[in-house]
């Protein structure tokens, strides 16, 4: 059917070729000749390379002058864990809720399964010897983690003193040396006391 928007203005004739006569035996020979044509040597299909986006140079080794000029960014340790912390975060979104959780899970079963002593004997002897590896960033520690107690201190002073009975914050101070007669236990001198009477 056609179209009536392609038709022809009126009064124009549309010329037409007269029909080809196609001979199958013609076509098949054609084709077979491509075929084997194809068969015989077959085209090796050129590879897509890219456009090299710019001249290769050879290497040269950075002179004095040019290692003065602008230093290349390295990064710190800070920054490098900010961005791992990041892409972890970006990655695994679950990760930072399960780690946080068990940050806060973990020594509260410790503190729950080995009792409030074993905890500071831990603590106690991890520190000295931290202290025995680094005595300058030991007494470092020591004192940030006098700050912190001391800043608590002023906090829970402002509070009511209902609220804060029986809280009693750590002493973080170097313990003074007691003396031989003090490291004993009491009853022990009363009955060796006792025992020389």
């Amino acid at each position: 059917m056609l179209n009536p928007l392609n038709a022809p203005p009126k009064g124009v004739k549309m010329l037409k070729s007269p029909p080809r006569e196609l001979d199958e035996a013609d076509i098949d020979r054609v084709v077979q000749e491509i075929i084997r044509e194809e068969i015989a040597a077959p085209k090796l299909k050129p590879r897509k390379t890219l456009p090299e986006l710019a001249p290769a140079l050879p290497f040269e080794p950075e002179s004095e002058e040019a290692s003065l000029g602008k230093p290349r960014y390295q990064p710190k340790l800070r920054h490098s864990a900010a961005i791992l912390a990041l892409a972890l975060m970006i990655g695994w979104p679950w990760l930072l809720p399960t780690f946080l959780g068990l940050a806060i899970i973990l020594p509260v079963v410790a503190c729950l399964v080995l009792g409030r002593k074993r905890i500071g004997k831990v603590v106690a002897s991890g520190f000295s010897r931290f202290h025995q590896l680094s005595p300058a960033q030991a007494e470092a520690l020591r004192g940030w983690a006098m700050r912190r107690v001391a800043g608590m201190e002023r906090m829970l002073a402002r509070l009511p003193n209902r609220w804060t009975a029986g809280l009693y914050l750590p002493d973080l101070g170097p313990t003074p040396e007691s003396a031989e007669k003090m490291q004993q236990d009491p009853f022990d001198r009363l009955r060796l006391d006792q025992a020389e009477v």
